[in-house]
């Protein structure tokens, strides 16, 4: 278990080893974590990936050599954790916590609607967690803390790092007031790629832990997990790009739509070229996949059949699940090859 008072650090200076080992003809260092840090889509070396702790401001930081990849928050007195900030290859900010129109997006984060414990007298949503909240205009626009419906962090477990790769499991709880309605246990699998790319390999399961549950969905108006991209990003006001497997282009020709993986990418400040985020669905979730997509920013994956535009039911004891990978890249869609790493990930090589 990964969990103190205290700020917590977990890096590894594998790589460094394994040059070094290298340098001096030591013939170990050829086992696959050595090959892993040269990239086969860029040719580059890929830094390693630190992972930073921190329980007294209830944040985690990923970092891909000297850069911030991610910083995920999971203070308690939140309504949903949440990635803030999701950065580029580049080091910029892709993604936005809280905005307008859709204050209750956050950034990429995990949240569903229509959610009945047994026993409980209705459905309640944890995807709208932010409107259970208090209302205090001297403090925000927006509902503050205590929230009546949240999705609260319980600890992190698993952490390792391995030079270019790191992972850590985490358990969170979703509440409606003091009744936990279900356990989300996630899987974090980070592998740093060269030139400040990397990969988030995510999964996460939802279980009936505190009896049976059932689930409705409707047929437009969730992703899971989902993505909310910022201003510089989206292709209303940055001048994005959403482009999916099928040749779709835009919210127009993607939202609702089949795809095994969608992309959004937008050009750099300087014109000089792309930088974006794929989301691919795992093959073991059996794609292709409907996909929400929205040009102000919003987009992900729906469920899998029988799992989408529908009321399904989880026995306690059981659960749903869902696996995506993240692949932050230069370029776009087609430079950025993503359908070739599409390729890797389904393979079981990325």
């Amino acid at each position: 278990m990964c969990k103190t008072s205290l700020r917590r650090l977990v890096s590894c200076l594998f790589i460094a080893a394994t040059l070094a080992g290298n340098l001096q003809g030591d013939d170990t260092a050829g086992d696959r974590r050595s090959e892993a840090v040269i990239d086969p889509a860029n040719g580059s070396l890929a830094a390693p990936v630190r992972v930073d702790i921190d329980e007294t401001t209830s944040n985690l930081t990923v970092s891909i050599g000297e850069q911030t990849a991610f910083v995920y928050r999971f203070d308690e007195s939140l309504d949903l954790p949440h990635f803030d900030p999701f950065n580029s290859a580049s080091g910029r900010a892709m993604t936005v916590k809280i905005t307008e129109p859709y204050p209750h997006h956050r950034s990429f984060w995990v949240a569903d609607e229509g959610i009945l414990l047994e026993g409980r007298p209705e459905r309640v949503g944890i995807y709208n967690a932010l409107y259970s909240g208090v209302i205090d205009k001297s403090k925000s626009p927006y509902p503050v803390a205590p929230y009546a419906r949240r999705v609260k962090h319980v600890e992190f477990t698993n952490v390792s790092v391995d030079g270019d790769e790191a992972g850590f499991d985490e358990k969170l709880t979703w509440f409606d007031g003091e009744t936990p309605l279900l356990d989300e246990l996630r899987r974090y699998r980070v592998v740093s790629l060269g030139e400040g790319e990397y990969f988030l390999d995510f999964s996460f399961r939802l279980r009936a832990t505190y009896g049976n549950l059932s689930i409705r969905r409707d047929s437009s108006h969730y992703a899971i997990p989902y993505i909310r991209m910022n201003d510089h990003f989206n292709v209303q006001e940055g001048g994005g790009q959403i482009v999916n497997d099928q040749g779709g282009r835009q919210q127009a020709e993607t939202d609702g739509k089949f795809a095994s993986w969608v992309d959004y990418h937008a050009p750099l400040p300087d014109g000089s070229g792309f930088e974006g985020i794929a989301c691919f669905i795992h093959p073991s979730k059996r794609p292709a996949h409907l996909w929400l997509t929205r040009d102000y920013g919003t987009w992900g994956p729906r469920g899998s059949e029988g799992h989408h535009a529908t009321t399904f039911e989880i026995p306690r004891g059981e659960h749903y699940d869902q696996r995506v990978g993240l692949l932050i890249h230069r370029g776009d869609a087609r430079t950025g090859d993503v359908a070739k790493r599409y390729a890797r990930y389904s393979d079981g090589d990325l």
